[in-house]
């Protein structure tokens, strides 16, 4: 029905018969649609607030997808820990979306996938995804676009030994992809798309001035905050 064009590309780099910790770039619920062209069984590390949904909660608790809380590291760690684990003993691999949002390709990766493949011994699988936004740009539009494009691109998979020794190295090569490709990636508007202010979520140091204006907010809430405590 939504008659997606997906130009998929790089699967001679997967192997169907053993794990990944698979590592994709996230801007939109539809990169899951993407995903199911890989020739894996999978699981995905879900946020815990998707739970919560109608409809798409029922479906998360009903295919075992693992819980991730991304307000503790630690917990949340344990979690894809737990989950790599059953994944893998069942000859599954298990999808971590190292940038935990979708707000736009600037967000920076957070070290959990490529820990919990060195921990389990499997290689990272890095997945460039574009275009999810323009299918369905939620939370920041209701709206569902059909017949839209988008890119996924598999990269070589990188050894379990290597895995965190090379993530920024990873992360960078799978931006530059994105911002090469067609469609295009998501970029995060803060003007535009709010300040998410209480998620966790930090800004690639490859985006320097997007990077200072986050900070500049964060600051002047937090003396805003600072006043208000103060004055009670």
């Amino acid at each position: 029905a939504m008659r997606l064009d997906i130009d998929v590309s790089g699967l001679e780099h997967v192997d169907p018969n053993r794990s990944y910790v698979v590592a994709p770039l996230h801007e939109g619920f539809a990169d899951l649609i993407a995903l199911q062209r890989l020739p894996l069984d999978m699981v995905y590390a879900t946020a815990k607030e998707l739970f919560s949904w109608d409809y798409l909660g029922s479906y998360l608790r009903a295919s075992g997808q693992p819980v991730v809380s991304q307000e503790s590291g630690a917990t949340s760690y344990r979690a894809m820990l737990r989950a790599g684990k059953e994944a893998t003993a069942r000859n599954e691999s298990l999808v971590v979306f190292p940038q935990g949002s979708i707000l736009g390709i600037e967000t920076a990766f957070q070290p959990g996938a490529f820990r919990v493949a060195e921990h389990l011994d499997v290689p990272v699988l890095p997945v460039v995804l574009t275009g999810a936004a323009s299918v369905w740009d939620f939370p920041f539009s209701t709206r569902l676009n059909p017949g839209q494009s988008m890119r996924m691109e598999v990269l070589a998979p990188v050894s379990s030994k290597n895995a965190v020794a090379s993530a920024r190295s990873i992360e960078t090569a799978m931006k530059d992809r994105a911002l090469a490709a067609s469609p295009a990636p998501r970029r995060f508007d803060p003007t535009r798309d709010g300040w998410w202010d209480g998620y966790r979520y930090e800004i690639d140091s490859r985006f320097p001035d997007l990077r200072e204006k986050v900070a500049d907010h964060r600051s002047a809430v937090t003396d805003i905050q600072a006043t208000q405590s103060s004055a009670r």
